[in-house]
């Protein structure tokens, strides 16, 4: 039976997780990936990615799950994903697909399918806020991190009704700075899902009323095939994104103009849906398995 390293953090939005624990919100999930594994001959073991031994424990590969707490230390996550590459454990997504989607100024590489941005080059002021108005010629704006999860550190601001202080709760360096689509109200989010290179299945994820924050509690999620023209948008991004990928979701909004604009790639950690679409982990476990050989 192949052996699988499935990595998870050592903690979840700042409480620690026992070893061998995944969060809350991946159980099922997990449950999915490993009911699917030992139906094909996987055995998943669940594993701290900051274990620096975990090459020697006789993996076949490590893949990367519930690592959400890579965002507390992006540089020294990447650093030991590579050093278990160096030391024989092959990992994936590659290291080097993590390095390039860690920082979403990927986002500059994926053409007219990327939502419109504006990008600072440390923690943005009022000036970097009075530019971006200007210059995506936008009602309302979003604030957000280049590198985070979870819209943590994530500011909506409306012009001419904003201070300086309404940045205390956003970024802390660099910045993304882009258009608010009013249509994530009523449409929602779309998020599209591909493992090794096929496609698997789609969440649409609506906000609570009042809200505006597809990700967080109180949000609606149901597995819907997305408007063809949402699956376009995707493809055109996925085929400026790397190549051989095991897994990767692609997240869209609905713009202004009616075109659907990308406005994440996540080939890193995602949640998969598999509680919404349970179809998926016998597809993601398949992928692996093509990998294992």
């Amino acid at each position: 039976m192949a052996r699988v390293a499935y990595l998870t953090g050592r903690s979840y939005r700042g409480t620690p997780l026992g070893p061998g624990v995944v969060p809350p919100l991946e159980e099922k999930s997990r449950d999915l990936i490993l009911a699917a594994g030992k139906q094909r001959g996987i055995d998943f073991e669940v594993v701290y990615w900051d274990e620096m031994d975990l090459p020697q424990h006789g993996f076949d590969l490590a893949v990367i799950r519930t690592t959400w707490d890579y965002t507390e230390r992006a540089d020294q996550f990447v650093a030991t994903l590579e050093a278990h590459e160096r030391a024989g454990l092959r990992v994936l997504n590659l290291p080097a697909v993590v390095r390039w989607n860690l920082r979403k100024t990927y986002l500059k590489e994926l053409g007219p399918s990327a939502i419109e941005t504006v990008w600072t080059d440390g923690k943005p002021g009022a000036h970097n806020v009075a530019q971006a108005f200007d210059a995506l010629d936008a009602a309302e704006i979003v604030v957000k991190p280049q590198v985070g999860a979870g819209s943590v550190r994530t500011v909506r601001l409306k012009r001419n009704a904003w201070s300086e202080a309404a940045l205390i709760d956003g970024p802390i360096g660099p910045a993304m700075i882009q258009p608010y689509l009013r249509s994530i109200e009523t449409e929602g989010e779309r998020s599209l899902f591909w493992f090794g290179g096929a496609y698997s299945h789609a969440v649409r994820k609506v906000p609570a009323a009042g809200d505006w924050l597809a990700n967080v509690s109180g949000a609606r999620f149901v597995a819907e095939t997305p408007p063809h023209a949402a699956i376009q948008a995707a493809e055109a991004a996925r085929a400026r994104a790397p190549q051989d990928l095991l897994y990767v979701r692609i997240d869209l909004v609905l713009g202004d103009d009616g075109a659907w604009r990308v406005i994440e790639i996540e080939a890193i950690e995602p949640y998969l849906f598999f509680d919404f679409a349970p179809e998926g982990a016998d597809a993601f476990v398949g992928a692996i398995a093509r990998v294992l050989g």
